[in-house]
């Protein structure tokens, strides 16, 4: 997509700005209000789950899906009403879209040709980019000769090649294999802090999306319910959805709580480590939970517990320890300094 911007421009402060964005497809609010900034060489992943929301946000930052009303500044350029060709973004979708009568290198040289620069502009950002994704040796391939990781490689290349302000990520790699999966996103983010690349990148992934990213956005019903560093996320959930959705965390309505840590609303959430059998003290809260099924795992097993309130809880044992039956009480125990109150 070109780079021509004739908007009027404002100040540059993020390369994307998103605000209050609303898309609605027939009865149904797609994205609800909205709002999210990018700075200048940041990758930040929309984390969500499939009709969250979030590749339809892509696409209407990428020009393909129409607001029905907000606004998309890219780059200091107010986008909202140009076309997808004038945006100034690159876009690498889930399936590549590489053109399979061409080789990698015309591929590669396709965009930078049609935004008008000549043959050996684009021969020399072609043999850059080649370079930079380790294709030298298949520059003269055909794309069905190619692998899947090699294919996605390409399809990076040639959104990079345009230079653009912004490059927009669709699931990128989830149609490869796992074993390809793990060292193309890591040389995906050495090859974008080299270039200080803004990236968007939308992921169904949690693993994917605290590797890649600076920030991670989750959303869920057409909205952003948090937007934080993976750290920071992780660490402290805002709301007992992305509590849950993270799933790392038990939670317990507030409202049954005992003594001082009864609230009106919301709930405690603690990391599933921090529950354990017995440890009664002051500074711990007492639970009894009844033993649901368990999973084993090569250095766990996680044990599916009801609490005696009906609380869907999870408790994690050592691989080598004796497993309670099913249908086992247990008594167990939360630190209450490992707790945090959210909403929800």
């Amino acid at each position: 997509m070109a780079s021509d911007k004739t908007a009027p421009a404002h100040t540059v402060t993020y390369e994307l700005q998103v605000r209050r964005a609303r898309v609605q497809l027939g009865a149904r609010e797609v994205l609800r209000d909205v709002d999210l900034d990018i700075p200048k060489g940041e990758v930040l992943a929309l984390l969500g789950s499939s009709g969250c929301g979030k590749t339809t946000l892509l696409r209407a930052i990428a020009g393909l899906v129409a607001l029905n009303a907000g606004e998309i500044v890219i780059a200091g350029c107010d986008v909202t009403r140009l076309s997808a060709q004038k945006r100034g973004v690159g876009v690498v979708f889930q399936h590549y879209a590489l053109f399979p009568n061409l080789s990698v290198l015309e591929n590669i040289k396709f965009g930078v040709l049609a935004d008008g620069h000549g043959q050996t502009e684009a021969m020399a950002r072609a043999q850059e980019l080649l370079q930079l994704v380790e294709l030298q040796a298949l520059a003269q391939q055909l794309p069905g000769q190619l692998s899947g990781g090699q294919r996605q490689r390409v399809a990076l290349a040639r959104a990079l090649a345009r230079k653009p302000s912004l490059l927009l990520m669709d699931v990128p790699f989830s149609p490869l294999d796992e074993s390809f999966r793990l060292p193309l996103r890591r040389s995906f983010r050495r090859l974008q802090q080299a270039l200080g690349q803004t990236c968007l990148v939308v992921t169904h992934d949690r693993e994917e999306a605290f590797e890649l990213a600076d920030r991670v956005a989750v959303m869920f019903d057409g909205g952003i319910e948090q937007c934080s560093r993976p750290n920071d996320l992780w660490q402290r959930p805002a709301t007992r959805r992305v509590a849950d959705f993270l799933g790392a965390f038990n939670g317990l309505d507030a409202r049954r709580a005992p003594g001082a840590l009864q609230r009106d609303t919301g709930c405690w959430i603690a990391p599933i480590a921090a529950l354990q059998q017995g440890a009664e003290g002051p500074d711990r809260w007492p639970l009894r939970a009844r033993v649901v099924a368990a999973y084993p795992g090569q250095h766990r097993v996680a044990l599916d517990l009801l609490s005696d309130t009906g609380e869907s809880l999870v408790m994690w044992m050592g691989a080598c320890e004796a497993l309670p039956t099913e249908g086992t009480w247990l008594a167990l125990s939360l630190p209450i300094a490992a707790l945090q109150h959210v909403n929800g």
